[in-house]
């Protein structure tokens, strides 16, 4: 999603664009358009907004900080419609102007226990209305109207370390027409004031010091401008310390503001300011920062916006740093979690989504033929589908019904449709027929434990060179005999052997023959004149279905 933050500025427009996707963004690209002397800042701004390689998915400006007011109040409640009513009511006591001529909105900063820090912001009604028609009229629709104060805020928490979050903070903007002095304090807004006076000051002093034309006076002030700070006027030559008297006399009055932030700041956090921060393109001049910082005490440095924003590690010009802040600081209002819950002054029938439902037919002409398209070529394959099944399913059905026919026999038709609208039935069916045709089969089918079967497999087992004679065997029932589920299937084997080594041969045989017999019996015979030996050796058991040679 491509985020444009769009600084509507007095001497040229200023935009960054943000790439954000995945809860990660990027900067993408920085843009500026100078607004011409005498021309219309909107052409500037349609110019700037018409040369984009591609129409940003959100916008976000921001009205100027004399045209907005902000209260930070502390609401005895968690409940949201309590926290409405309380802020309407907080607003009738403190707006100078009416409620019902005023657009307003708010944000929960903490909670702790039952006490809610809400952040409002306010302005009225007309400046709202005249933002929106003159972007309107150059075809811009923002989805965001915040304030700088809303804008500076978000970028301060992102960039600042934790230990000055926790302290007071002055951001010092110094336009060309304006500056705005904004205190940041435990994460939020404290204050912050707008006042008449930037860079064109100094270029008037140098105009009117040296008496040259007021565009030769602002580059002048741009190559060759300086400020010495006090403790450097003793080293400075003669037209160096004139020339910096003449940059210092303006600055007087922006010091003087600083100094009288200060107190307030004091007054409101109990704390002293911690630091100073300078942006904006007069805050570039050399001897500024060292200025400010010996005038009022306090540490005072550049903020470095875009360089400390930018996660590939790329570092911009210190001009370019200080001239797009606020842009930037806008298009941080729509990223990451941010983008949930910001000041947005485009409410009720002002809201965005809210126009977006004026739909034009004409725009919407094509579209809505091409979804007319899909949805007759959606239904024509539905139904072609449907007939194609329904034949699918006759033939399947006339296949089904001949099957049952063949394995039934004679059926009557209900028997057939309650088969085919119940399939279970004719599974279940089925089955008993086939358990019936599988004992009928035991019954009149050949033994299959025949003890002629049992011998031949008995005899092929037995090695050659094991001479043995069977001298009694009974095993099973007769081949020709039905089968019987009581039939007695044990056996018993007895066998003359010559040789002692046999015995233990055709143990080993027997042994995987038959199951569940007792211990072999072994009895020595004599011949009748004493001169050889013969052994008699009786086996019984179970044979196993593999001696039956299956």
């Amino acid at each position: 999603m491509r985020i444009l933050g769009l600084d509507l500025g007095t001497t040229s427009i200023k935009a960054v664009e943000i790439e954000s996707a995945f809860r990660r963004f990027e900067i993408h690209e920085y843009y500026e358009q100078k607004i011409e002397s005498g021309s219309d800042p909107l052409q500037a701004t349609k110019a700037l907004f018409t040369a984009l390689p591609k129409v940003p998915d959100r916008i976000a400006i921001a009205l100027k900080t004399g045209n907005v007011t902000f209260r930070n109040l502390q609401i005895p409640t968690r409940d949201r419609k309590a926290i409405q009513t309380g802020v309407k009511f907080e607003l009738e006591d403190e707006l100078p102007f009416d409620l019902d001529q005023a657009v307003f909105d708010y944000v929960t900063l903490s909670q702790s226990g039952q006490i809610s820090q809400i952040h409002v912001s306010a302005t009225l009604r007309q400046y709202l209305d005249t933002a929106l028609n003159n972007l309107s009229s150059i075809g811009i629709d923002p989805d965001l109207i915040t304030t700088e104060a809303w804008a500076y805020r978000t970028l301060l928490n992102r960039i600042l370390p934790q230990t000055e979050k926790e302290r007071p903070i002055l951001l010092v903007k110094i336009g060309n027409e304006r500056t705005i002095l904004y205190v940041h304090w435990s994460g939020f807004p404290v204050m912050t004031r707008e006042f008449p006076w930037g860079g064109r000051d100094l270029t008037t002093s140098i105009c009117r010091k040296y008496g040259i034309p007021l565009e030769q006076a602002e580059q002048t002030k741009r190559d060759h401008g300086f400020v010495l700070p006090p403790s450097q006027k003793a080293q400075a030559a003669p037209d160096q310390v004139e020339f910096s008297d003449v940059i210092l006399q303006p600055l007087e009055e922006l010091i003087r503001e600083i100094r009288q932030t200060k107190l307030i700041c004091k007054n409101i956090t109990h704390e002293h300011l911690y630091s100073i921060y300078l942006t904006g393109g007069t805050s570039v001049l050399p001897g500024l920062l060292s200025l400010i910082e010996e005038e009022v005490q306090i540490k005072t440095k550049p903020l470095k916006g875009l360089s400390q924003l930018a996660s590939s590690g790329v570092s911009y010009s210190e001009e370019t740093d200080a001239s797009f802040l606020l842009a930037a600081s806008l298009a941080l209002t729509l990223v990451g979690t941010d983008r949930t819950q910001p000041i947005n002054l485009r409410k009720g029938n002002l809201a965005k989504q809210a126009k977006s439902r004026e739909l034009n037919y004409e725009n919407m002409k094509r579209p809505l033929k091409a979804v007319a398209a899909i949805t007759i070529s959606l239904i024509l394959s539905i139904i072609v589908q449907t007939q194609v099944f329904h034949s699918r399913l006759k033939t399947i059905d006339s296949q089904l019904e001949k099957s049952i026919r063949g394995f039934f026999g004679q059926v009557a038709g209900s028997a057939i449709r309650t088969y085919l609208s119940n399939p279970s039935t004719l599974r279940d069916s089925i089955k008993k027929d086939l358990s019936k045709a599988k004992e009928l089969a035991k019954l009149y089918a050949p033994n299959p434990h025949s003890p002629t079967a049992f011998l031949r497999e008995l005899s092929l087992t037995i090695p050659k060179d094991t001479v043995v004679d069977l001298l009694q065997y009974t095993a099973g029932s007769s081949p020709t005999a039905n089968y019987s589920p009581t039939e007695n299937d044990s056996a018993e084997l007895s066998f003359l052997v010559s040789n002692p080594q046999n015995i233990e041969r055709l143990s080993n045989v027997m042994s995987i023959k038959m199951t569940g017999g007792t211990k072999p019996k072994t009895e020595e015979i004599s011949s009748s004149d004493g001169a050889s030996k013969k052994w008699k050796i009786t086996f019984t058991g179970k044979p196993i279905e593999a001696a039956y040679g299956k």
